[in-house]
This record gives structure tokens, sequence and C-alpha cells, in this order.
């Protein structure tokens, strides 16, 4: 048995593997090929049921002391599945995976061998839909809005109005793929690119929302604005501006004579108090009825009208078509700045 099995750190099971080939087989094969190469590899095979990142670098760190001890193994993670940030850690650390559903990458000193399975991208989608769920991304919202900040847990849940219960599971969630980290004062976002990156993936805002499309006659885009944000102040609305909107007060890059805006409440009687004309196409005005009240929360207040945060305008932006993804990035570069 190894001493490492002692340290706490230990794998579901730990095999020794060398690959042999018959002579015959090698024979005829060119000295350069990756059948060639593998010929007499040992590899030092962790079988670990649970590759999310936090679980997988200490399984990395247990073999890469192995590596150490007997040079001449190569490190092996062998997993049921194995997601992005996994498959990123490994290659970065130099040891080599193995997975069920097909993903595959092996890297030693003449050998390199990279390939992503189609049929994960099923499980990395579900996965994704799980961790951006409506109640989650009202937590995601608030650290990425928040990201330099240490959060106490029942504060984070407070800010982001959901039940302390919830947001314990989002945030176990978040640590165990790295994207949040435990600190003695508090929790801490770590990697805010890469997760506002990941909630872009899986977020397109004409399929998150339900949206309806008016046409309302005003020359001057300001004065369509402020008309719609008046009578949505008088009648308790809640609402804010996104989109091109939102954009042309905090980033402005891209014109349009476009007004979207999320809008909760009475549609009928607000529609009516504005004079607004349903229209199957050629409307100026879309009303915007969100997935989830999160999406208000943060508001930003900006000449006397409310506009949605600056990470829901960005997530909002980034997929929509007509150089949304063009706005975005202007956004992201000059405000969001990670």
């Amino acid at each position: 048995p190894s001493p490492f099995l002692a340290r706490g750190r230990a794998p579901d099971a730990v095999f020794r593997i060398e690959i042999r080939k018959a002579r015959k087989r090698l024979e005829g094969l060119r000295k350069d090929s990756v059948e060639a190469k593998l010929a007499g590899k040992i590899f030092i095979v962790e079988i670990r049921m649970n590759a999310q990142p936090r679980f997988l670098r200490s399984g990395i760190s247990y073999l890469k002391e192995f590596k150490e001890e007997f040079s001449a193994w190569n490190p092996l993670i062998v997993t049921p599945y194995i997601g992005p940030g996994g498959r990123m850690l490994c290659r970065k650390e130099g040891v080599s995976y193995i997975d069920t559903l097909g993903n595959v990458g092996i890297f030693l000193k003449n050998v390199f061998i990279l390939k992503e399975s189609k049929e994960s991208l099923k499980t990395e989608r579900r996965e994704l839909k799980s961790l951006f769920s409506p109640k989650s991304t009202r937590i995601i919202r608030i650290l990425l809005e928040n990201n330099s900040k240490i959060w106490l847990l029942k504060n984070l849940a407070h800010t982001a109005k959901i039940s302390l219960g919830q947001t314990y599971n989002v945030i176990r969630k978040l640590i165990d793929e790295e994207y949040l980290k435990r600190t003695e004062k508090g929790i801490k976002l770590t990697k805010p690119s890469e997760l506002l990156e990941q909630w872009s993936n899986v977020y397109k805002v004409t399929q998150m929302n339900k949206m309806e499309s008016f046409y309302l006659s005003e020359n001057v885009y300001r004065r369509l604005i402020k008309r719609i944000a008046d009578i949505a102040e008088k009648g308790n609305y809640s609402y804010a501006f996104t989109l091109f909107t939102g954009a042309s007060f905090i980033a402005p890059y891209v014109r349009t004579p476009h007004v979207h805006l999320y809008l909760l409440g009475n549609i009928e009687e607000f529609t009516e108090k504005t004079n607004l004309k349903p229209v199957t196409s050629g409307g100026n005005v879309h009303l915007i009825l969100p997935y989830d009240e999160g999406v208000f929360n943060p508001i930003q207040i900006i000449e006397g009208v409310k506009i949605v945060g600056n990470i829901q305008l960005y997530l909002d932006l980034v997929n929509y078509p007509a150089r949304g993804k063009e706005q975005a990035e202007v956004l992201r570069e000059k405000v969001i700045r990670f």
C-alpha cells in the first residue's frame, strides 16, 4: 500500500497499468504514431466518482506525489464524467483523464491526445441549466454585480431575496466548481469572468422571457423612453429598461429606434395608459415579461429612469441579434471590466 493513502485524500481506487503491445502489432507502425508512443507506458490510474474541480484538485495533487516518487509513472484520472472545468484543470496540471462519455486527454512527454465527446454536451447542458436555474441566478447575479465583496451567507440570502437554505445549496455548487471560495471573513467570488461566460452560454433573452411588441408614435427617442418610464412609475409597475435602450444610458455604441423594457404588472392596463398599439411586426416598443423577478435586482436609476444591472444588461445583449454582441463587449470592456 502507498504511504500516501494515510493522508486522508485517498481516491475511490488506484491502479497501476502498463500498456504492452505484441511485437507483431508494433511492426509496420510509424514510430511517431500514438499507438507506438503509448506502448510500454506506465500509468498510475486514480478512479474518481466525483470529478468536480474542488474534489479533482486533491486527486491531482495525490497523483503528482506518486509521480515525484516514481518518475516513470504517468498520472491518469478515470471518472464517469469530467466537465469543462475539470478538463481544463487536468490539462493545466499535465494530468491525463478519461471519462465514460468519451472525453479523453492524454498529456505525456511525446504524446498529446485531446478528444471532447459530443455525448457529454448533453450532460454539460443539463448541469449548466441546474446551476443557472431561476433561483440560482438571483444569487449569481448579486455575486457578479459585487464581484470583489466578501459575503456572509445570511447577508447574501437577504440581498438576493431567497431563503437561507436555497442560498446554501447554490453556494455549495459554486464552491464545488471553484467559482467561489470560503475565507475567514466569508464567501468570495474567485472566477467572475468564467462564471459570466458560463451563464451567457445558456441564456438568451428571447428564449428565457416572453416578449410582446407594440408601436407608439414619438420621434424623439429619449422622450419616448421618458414617457414610458413616467407611466410605469405612476402605476407602480416593476420595470427596467434593457438591451440597447439600457446600454444607451451606460455605454452607448449601437443606435436603434427600439425600446426594450422588462415589465411586471397588468400589461393590458399598461398598454392602454401608454397608448401602445399591438403589432405583429414593425413595433418600436417591446415589453419583456421576465422569467424571474431577479432581473430587477439590482437596478440602476439614470436620468430618472430605471435600467437593469450591468450583468443582466450584458446577458440580454450578448446573444441578441442585430449587433447585440458588439454592444455587450463594449459594456463589458468599459463598465463591467472582467
